[in-house]
């Protein structure tokens, strides 16, 4: 693990920032210090230690996503992590800017500043992930939004095989996998794997995949198709 009080420089040789990814999140940083004032985006006591905590706990999702694979969906992104971090780090290795999904219009204000301030391959939805269309993302992440059996049914019309969800959680990561065992249940395929995070000794990625897409059912018809099956209706009945 690394040691919460690792230096900028640290980090930054952890993650192997170049001269551009470096000038990038330093105004990042820069940026949400500045915000932080007045919005309080994360938790104050974090502030001192914001590249171990918030940078490089972003970061360490790198292993798992491969960016050439399809688009990355980031939701409940808040201040930015660990969507904006990830999209500063692939840069133009990303087939599409990665989205960031926020429901609260003053933090998407603030992702907005900093995605055209500093020059981010990301663009901002100001929406509840759950009222999203299906866009069929490659991967989703998560980071200190909601209890994974919510983040699991929330996120459900995105599910498709080729999905990967990367969800970053703290000390009940345990309580939640038990509660979500009725979802697997009804997804024998889903596969869940839990790593040890390299920033806090309670803190775990959980990779979910296995997904499989539900058809929806609409309830409704269209004048169009109402007059097709009273036509086939028509016919069944002619040829009793």
């Amino acid at each position: 693990m690394i040691a919460e009080d690792a230096s900028r420089a640290e980090i930054l040789a952890e993650i192997g920032a170049d001269a551009n990814i470096t000038a990038k999140l330093d105004g990042y940083v820069r940026l949400l210090e500045e915000w932080q004032q007045g919005l309080s985006l994360v938790g104050p006591g974090t502030m001192p230690h914001i590249w171990q905590r918030h940078i490089l706990d972003s970061a360490q999702l790198m292993p798992f996503i491969k960016p050439e694979t399809g688009a990355i969906m980031d939701i409940g992104s808040g201040a930015g992590f660990p969507g904006l971090v990830l999209a500063i780090l692939y840069g133009d290795r990303l087939k599409s800017p990665l989205q960031l999904v926020e429901s609260d219009g003053r933090k998407c204000r603030f992702l907005k500043t900093i995605i055209a301030d500093i020059g981010i391959n990301a663009r901002v939805t100001h929406k509840r992930v759950e009222d999203l269309s299906s866009l069929w993302p490659a991967t989703i992440t998560a980071r200190a939004v909601a209890p994974l059996n919510k983040l699991l049914q929330w996120t459900e019309k995105q599910h498709h095989p080729g999905l990967t969800c990367l969800f970053m959680k703290g000390k009940k990561a345990k309580e939640e996998l038990t509660k979500c065992q009725n979802y697997q249940k009804i997804n024998p395929k889903m596969r869940i794997n839990s790593y040890a995070s390299i920033t806090h000794p309670d803190g775990v990625i959980l990779r979910i995949s296995g997904f499989t897409k539900r058809p929806q059912i609409s309830t409704g018809k269209t004048e169009a198709s109402k007059q097709v099956s009273h036509k086939v209706y028509k016919k069944q009945r002619h040829n009793l």
